[in-house]
């Protein structure tokens, strides 16, 4: 997120939200009080404040509505697919590095290297190198990475194909950023995260997912935490 100072938040009236949103995290005010005095520099506690106000607001606290005659004002497949593009996004903004696209990743490296290219196989090299060194996929399993082993766990079991457990938590920052990138480019609901198992058909065969909208939350204020605490960061 920039750093620009017309984006700074006033500290007395965000810190009461930015608490709440972690409260899951810190079991008294006085540890919350102890980890933002820790963040060292004024950038580091507006960046943390506005993260977790803006996941209060738009994904833990927030709901799409709508106003439809004999509807239910928040229909679960609606609001959760909201709520994973609000997460991912929130994620990907954490990054200090601006976004590039694959063309001008491209257009970047050594021209006598990568063109021309030869052939389809090629491309696909390079675009997995693009994913790999600077595609919002990696933002994404750096976050996950920093969480516990039994977050891990629980997280990559609630995916399964053909009864087998997702087998690193890389696949399961993977497949999260699909469904999102699914909703937002092909407007195809995010269904796999309801209380409901969803079964669907895929590449590599039979997914079952049973991934609640309560357990990513978890993780997601789990991975906030450790992002800020990493001190490596700053």
């Amino acid at each position: 997120m920039t750093s620009d100072s017309r984006y700074f938040l006033n500290e007395t009236a965000f810190k009461p939200d930015a608490a709440v949103a972690l409260s899951s995290c810190f079991s008294d005010e006085a540890k919350f009080e102890s980890f933002y005095s820790s963040l060292l520099t004024p950038h580091r506690k507006n960046l943390f404040l506005r993260t977790a106000c803006f996941y209060l607001y738009f994904v833990k606290q927030g709901d799409w509505h709508v106003c439809v005659e004999g509807r239910d004002p928040v229909i679960d497949y609606l609001t959760n697919s909201y709520k994973v593009v609000g997460l991912v996004s929130l994620i990907e903004s954490l990054s200090d590095a601006p976004h590039e696209d694959f063309y001008q990743w491209l257009v970047k490296r050594d021209s006598s290297t990568i063109f021309p290219i030869e052939d389809a196989s090629r491309l696909k090299q390079l675009y997995d190198e693009y994913k790999a060194s600077f595609g919002s996929i990696r933002r994404c399993v750096a976050f996950f990475e920093r969480l516990t082993p039994h977050r891990k766990k629980e997280l990559c079991n609630a995916v399964q194909i053909n009864g087998v457990p997702l087998g690193s938590i890389n696949k399961l920052a993977e497949f999260l950023y699909n469904i999102r990138s699914k909703f937002v480019h092909e407007a195809e609901l995010v269904i796999q995260v309801s209380e409901l198992r969803h079964l669907s058909k895929g590449k590599k065969g039979i997914v079952n997912t049973e991934l609640r909208i309560a357990l990513l939350l978890t993780a997601f204020e789990e991975g906030l935490v450790a992002y800020f605490r990493d001190e490596s960061r700053f």
